[in-house]
């Protein structure tokens, strides 16, 4: 059983794909069911069976292992403090914001965006969750029924500081997976359509969220007037700020499937980013091959710093930094880090281990 508060289906495809992405290959090894929290219907998506919370209940089935991603104290917490004693084994996937206190980390919201009601509101509550998570996981820790995977070193890392728990017992009972790229970026290949051209840099970003940088992009393009942006995103940045000549906002996200072929009509991805445990999106293009500038932080060099066809710039310097764009790439030195064999696989075997063993 994988439990999600959300996940997608044909009226919202990109709700936290990243995990229908592992289920595709569980299943070619175990049965799965999802249980989405969201879901007020079951449902099949691309072969995944999907319930709600009363389906469950309902079923009264027994599973051999639980799988959390994203453990939150609204449902995962309560579901398993109800139901573990229905599963042998426990695997929470740690991906980022449900451990960590968002007002320390998190850049502070666009001034349009700003409540501070809301900020207030956000640290008592993140000082609550990370206590009722503390004793939760300490709680299970006695039970001997429960591992972690998390997706970067970087949230390992913050996971300590912030949850209070045994360090050995992590040391002993954690794995570092990081999460897969789609199969499209790994079974295709990079290539420059000069016959389709649209611009010379893509954007994929939300707009509204400080950490994914959108300031830092029209400050790049500023910086740039002879070279051509476009943006795809959805949200309210830019009706509350211009948007220089050079830019164009393409309002609407794309299907995964797609992002490939409209990469080729570009020259580079340029996505910076202020916060992430990994960023899945720019892992894929960076596999995919395509030339790709990022931000400098910690974060991004764990991820892509072996990758040829990535540029890392401060985020301090967006705002000063004249274009790189390579002119070739040899797909050969593409690192193969976030293709199968190097994550979902390596959680597979895990997941084996940890049920058989």
């Amino acid at each position: 059983m994988v439990i999600s508060e959300d996940y997608p289906s044909e009226e919202n495809k990109y709700a936290m794909s990243y995990i229908h992405s592992r289920n595709l290959k569980y299943v070619e090894h175990f049965n799965v069911n999802v249980l989405s929290f969201r879901s007020e219907k079951n449902y099949i998506y691309e072969g995944i069976n999907v319930i709600t919370l009363k389906s469950y209940i309902e079923s009264e089935k027994q599973y051999d292992l639980l799988i959390s991603h994203a453990p939150n104290i609204k449902n995962h917490v309560k579901f398993i403090n109800e139901y573990s004693d229905s599963f042998e084994k426990i695997i929470f996937v740690i991906h980022g914001h449900e451990v960590l206190q968002l007002n320390k980390y998190y850049p502070e919201n666009y001034k349009y965006n700003k409540s501070h009601l809301k900020k207030a509101f956000q640290s008592v509550y993140d000082i609550y969750k990370l206590k009722v998570l503390s004793k939760f996981f300490n709680k299970l820790l006695t039970q001997n029924k429960i591992t972690f995977f998390f997706v970067s070193s970087w949230m390992k890392e913050h996971f300590l500081k912030n949850i209070k728990i045994n360090f050995d017992f992590i040391e002993k009972n954690s794995r570092i997976i990081f999460n897969a790229a789609n199969q499209a970026f790994i079974h295709n290949k990079y290539r420059y359509d000069k016959d389709n051209y649209l611009a010379d840099f893509i954007s994929i970003r939300p707009l509204d969220q400080p950490k994914y940088g959108i300031d830092l992009i029209i400050e790049y393009a500023r910086n740039n007037p002879s070279m051509s942006f476009h943006i795809y995103g959805k949200g309210e940045y830019f009706n509350h700020h211009p948007i220089p000549e050079n830019v164009k906002v393409i309002k609407s996200f794309i299907e995964q499937r797609d992002i490939p072929n409209l990469l080729n009509k570009y020259k580079c991805a340029l996505m910076p980013t202020r916060l992430d445990s990994q960023g899945v999106m720019v892992c894929e293009i960076a596999t995919y091959g395509m030339p790709c500038i990022t931000s400098d932080i910690q974060i991004c060099r764990e991820m892509l710093g072996d990758f040829p066809n990535v540029t890392f710039i401060p985020n301090s310097k967006f705002g000063f930094s004249k274009h790189h764009i390579f002119t070739e790439i040899n797909f050969n030195d593409l690192s193969k880090k976030f293709h199968d064999f190097n994550t979902v696989s390596k959680e597979i075997e895990e997941i084996k281990n940890i049920m058989f063993n």
